[in-house]
C-alpha cells in the first residue's frame, strides 16, 4: 500500500508543479482508495498544504493578493459548516460522494473550457464570482480533499493569466487545506492515518521528490499533454473510489 501511496504522490505532486493544480484531483482519489475515506481525505489535505507551501516560494511574486483574499475568506468561512454536515456520513457514502465529486468537477471543468465562444470576463473587481468559487472550493476540500476544479472553472471564465493563476493558487490551496483539516479534526472527529514514523518519512520524501520531478518535467511536457494525463488519471481515480463505495453498499 505504501508503494502505491508514494506513486500517487509522485504523479499528483509533479502535475501540481507543472500545471499549478491537480494534486487533489489526481492523487486524492487513489489516496482515499488506499487509506480510507476519512483518514484519506485528511492525508490529502496535509500533503496538499505542504506541497503548496513548498511551491509558493518560487511563485510568490505572481500572486494576486486581492483575489486570494476573497477566495480564502469564502473558503475558510464554509469549512466548519461543511465538516459538521459531513460528520455523520458513512464511509461508503463518503467514498461515493468523493468519486462523484471528482468525476463531476472534472467534467464541469472540461465542458467550461470548451465554451470558447461563450466566455466573458466578469465585471471588473466584482467579488461575487470569487466568493462563490471560494465557497465551492472550501466545501470540496472538506468533503473530498479537492478544491481545485471550482478555481479552474473561474480561471477559464475570467481568462485569468496562467502565471498569475498558478502563483495565486498555491497560497489559496494551502489556506484551503489547512482550514478543512482543522475543521474536520475539531468538529468532525477525523483522525490521521496510523502510519509508523518511517512511513511518514517516506511520504515526506515522496512529496519533495514529486516537486523535483515536476521541475524536470515542466520544460519538457506541453501543457496539452499534461492536461490530458491529468484528466485521464482523475477520471480513473474518481471511478475507482466511486466503485468501491458502491461495492460496500451491495
Amino acid at each position: 500500500m505504501l508503494a502505491l501511496l508514494v506513486l500517487a504522490i509522485l504523479v499528483g505532486g509533479s502535475l501540481q508543479r507543472v500545471t499549478g493544480m491537480g494534486f487533489g484531483l489526481v492523487a486524492g482519489p487513489f489516496i482515499v482508495l488506499l487509506v480510507g475515506p476519512l483518514e484519506g481525505v485528511l492525508l490529502v489535505n496535509v500533503v496538499g498544504a505542504t506541497m503548496a507551501l513548498l511551491i509558493v516560494g518560487r511563485l510568490l511574486r505572481g500572486v494576486d493578493w486581492r483575489r486570494y483574499a476573497w477566495l480564502a475568506g469564502a473558503s475558510v468561512s464554509v469549512s466548519v459548516p461543511a465538516a459538521l454536515l459531513l460528520r455523520g456520513a458513512s464511509p461508503a457514502a463518503l467514498e461515493i460522494g468523493i468519486g462523484a465529486v471528482v468525476i463531476g468537477a472534472m467534467t464541469l471543468a472540461l465542458v467550461t473550457s470548451r465554451l470558447h465562444g461563450e466566455r466573458r470576463r466578469f465585471r471588473e473587481r466584482d467579488p461575487r464570482p470569487l466568493v462563490v468559487t471560494g465557497v465551492a472550493s472550501g466545501f470540496g476540500s472538506v468533503a473530498a480533499g479537492i478544491g481545485g476544479p471550482p478555481l479552474a472553472v473561474y480561471a477559464v471564465l475570467e481568462r485569468w493569466d496562467t502565471k498569475s493563476f498558478a502563483a495565486t493558487a498555491q497560497p489559496f490551496f494551502m489556506t484551503n487545506a489547512l482550514a478543512a483539516m482543522a475543521a474536520k479534526v475539531i468538529f468532525a472527529g477525523a483522525t490521521f492515518p496510523a502510519f509508523a514514523v518511517w512511513e511518514w518519512v517516506v511520504i515526506g520524501l515522496a512529496l519533495v521528490a514529486s516537486i523535483g520531478l515536476g521541475e524536470l518535467l515542466a520544460p519538457r511536457i506541453s501543457r496539452e499533454a499534461t492536461r490530458r494525463v491529468l484528466v485521464v488519471l482523475a477520471y480513473v481515480g474518481g471511478a475507482a473510489t466511486l466503485g468501491r463505495g458502491l461495492a460496500q453498499l451491495l
